[in-house]
């Protein structure tokens, strides 16, 4: 074989070396590129599954922290509105009795009971050295029937004063003292309500 045979022969050998090596590395740099690519692509995508969870439990929390949130005030103003209706109610009751009271306290009905709280007193206190405080309107009448009653110790020891504050009933007490035994439509129904407001707040609670 001659020289440039040989020659050509290992020229060719050597390129056909350089192109199949050639390919081998393109190829194997193509798959070390790709697998990459790949691994790059899944950790991008495994990130966002990760970030989309954490969004979604945040969105869940949030949510359940909301209906909490809504549900705690939905509770509360059930409770102030049965609350503001039974009060509405006790209030109710309230002006009911004052105001029964105060039709009670008048008139005849008002001089009756002065009456026989004066001769209750009289059992103690034979100089009837009283006060006694009723609305302005009803001042006269009281007094003429306290002497119509009473006659000189009427006239003498018993003092009879219009108060302005004094809707109906009265207040009395010695002279002087200052301090009064308290009939009046306000002291009275506040008196018999202290005895309902238990049962009625029982009755309003279902108890």
């Amino acid at each position: 074989m001659k020289n440039d045979e040989i020659t050509e022969i290992n020229l060719n050998s050597l390129l056909d070396r350089i192109q199949t090596e050639g390919i081998q590395k393109a190829e194997s740099e193509a798959a070390a590129i790709i697998k990459d690519a790949r691994d790059k692509a899944d950790l991008i995508i495994a990130t966002a599954r990760q970030e989309a969870r954490v969004i979604s439990d945040e969105n869940e929390a949030e949510i359940k922290r909301r209906e909490a949130s809504l549900t705690s005030r939905l509770t509360q103003t059930g409770r102030d509105v049965v609350l503001n209706v039974k009060g509405g109610i006790i209030a109710l009751i309230d002006n009911i009795l004052q105001h029964k009271c105060r039709s009670l306290l008048k008139d005849k009905n008002l001089e009756a009971l002065i009456l026989r709280v004066i001769r209750s007193w009289q059992a103690e206190d034979k100089t009837l050295n009283l006060e006694i405080l009723v609305n302005e309107q009803e001042r006269q009448g009281l007094v003429d029937e306290l002497i119509a009653a009473f006659q000189q110790q009427a006239e003498n020891g018993i003092e009879v004063k219009g108060h302005p504050d004094i809707a109906a009933g009265f207040r009395f007490g010695t002279k002087g003292s200052h301090l009064y035994y308290d009939f009046t439509d306000e002291a009275v129904a506040e008196t018999i309500a202290q005895y309902l407001r238990p049962e009625l707040a029982a009755l309003l609670a279902g108890g």
